[in-house]
C-alpha cells in the first residue's frame, strides 16, 4: 500500500509546482504588462525599438518583452542656458537665456526625430540660432538700451522657430548678461573722456561769463563817465568852485593900471 502510494504523492506534488510555476508566470506577466504613466507625460510604445503609439497619463497595459514604454514630459518646463552672441558691431556678448516651453503637438512625431533627449537635440541649439539673430540686429549700446523689446523679439522668434515641432513657447526671459573685458574698458575710457569734456566745457562756459561780466562791467563804468562829462556844464564847474571857497580872500589881487594891491591881514 505505501508502495502504491508514493507515485500518487510524487504526481501531486508535481502538479502543484507547475500550478505555481504557471502562477507566478501569470503575475510575472502582468506585472510586466502594466505600466503607469505619470500625470503631465505620455508613454511612448516600442515595439522592437519601433516607436508604434502614444498612451495617455494613468494605468496602461503593454505586451510584455515585445514592448516598452518610454515617458516623455509634455507638461510645462523650462531650460536655461548660458550662450555666446555677436552684436551688429562684432562685440562679443554672454547671454543668459530662460525658455519656458510645453509639448502641444505629436508627440509620437516628436520621440521619432528628438527622442526623449529632445532639449540637448533641439531646444538647446534652436535657442541659440534665435538668440544670435536677434542680437546681431543690434549693436551693443543698442542692447543695453532695447534689452526689454530685443527680449519681446525672442519671445516672438522662438514661438515661430518650434511651433512646426509640436512645442509651444509660453515665455523667455534674458536672465543677465556680461560684455567682454575689452569692451568694459572701452567704456571706461569712453566715460572719462566724457567727464573731461564736460569739465573743460564748463570751464570754457565760465571764462565766458567772467569775461562778459567784466565787459559790462567796463561798459557801465565808460557809460557812466560819459554822463558825468555831459553834465559837467561852465556853471556846474563855478558852482563847484563856490562850493569849496573857504571864505578867504587871496592875499594880492590886481588894481586898475596893473597896481598890484596887497590885502594885509589884520592881525
Amino acid at each position: 500500500m505505501e508502495i502504491k502510494m508514493k507515485p500518487v504523492i510524487k504526481d501531486v506534488v508535481q502538479k502543484k509546482f507547475i500550478f505555481i510555476i504557471i502562477g507566478l508566470g501569470i503575475i510575472i506577466a502582468i506585472a510586466l504588462s502594466v505600466v503607469t504613466v505619470s500625470t503631465g507625460s505620455k508613454g511612448i510604445v516600442l515595439r522592437f525599438s519601433n516607436a508604434v503609439s502614444v498612451r495617455d497619463a494613468g494605468l496602461s497595459f503593454k505586451v510584455p518583452i515585445i514592448e516598452t514604454v518610454r515617458l516623455m514630459e509634455v507638461r510645462e518646463q523650462n531650460t536655461q542656458r548660458t550662450f555666446s552672441v555677436s552684436s551688429k558691431d562684432i562685440q562679443t556678448i554672454d547671454v543668459t537665456i530662460n525658455v519656458q516651453f510645453a509639448i502641444t503637438g505629436d508627440v509620437l512625431e516628436l520621440y521619432k526625430n528628438f527622442g526623449t533627449d529632445y532639449n540637448a537635440r533641439l531646444i538647446e541649439p534652436r535657442v541659440s540660432e534665435s538668440i544670435n539673430a536677434v542680437v546681431a540686429r543690434y549693436t551693443i549700446e543698442e542692447f543695453v538700451e532695447k534689452r526689454s523689446v530685443l527680449a519681446q523679439e525672442l519671445l516672438e522668434e522662438l514661438k515661430s522657430d518650434f511651433s512646426p515641432y509640436g512645442i509651444t513657447v509660453s515665455a523667455s526671459s534674458i536672465i543677465e548678461h556680461e560684455f567682454s573685458d575689452e569692451f568694459n574698458n572701452s567704456i571706461e575710457a569712453k566715460k572719462i573722456a566724457e567727464q573731461d569734456a564736460l569739465r573743460a566745457k564748463n570751464d570754457l562756459e565760465r571764462i565766458k561769463y567772467e569775461a562778459q561780466a567784466e565787459v559790462e562791467k567796463s561798459q557801465g563804468i565808460a557809460e557812466a563817465n560819459r554822463i558825468v562829462e555831459t553834465s559837467l556844464s561852465d556853471m556846474l564847474i563855478k558852482q563847484k568852485m563856490i562850493d569849496k571857497w573857504d571864505g578867504k580872500l587871496p592875499l594880492y589881487q590886481a588894481g586898475d593900471g596893473g597896481a598890484a594891491i596887497f590885502n594885509m591881514p589884520t592881525r
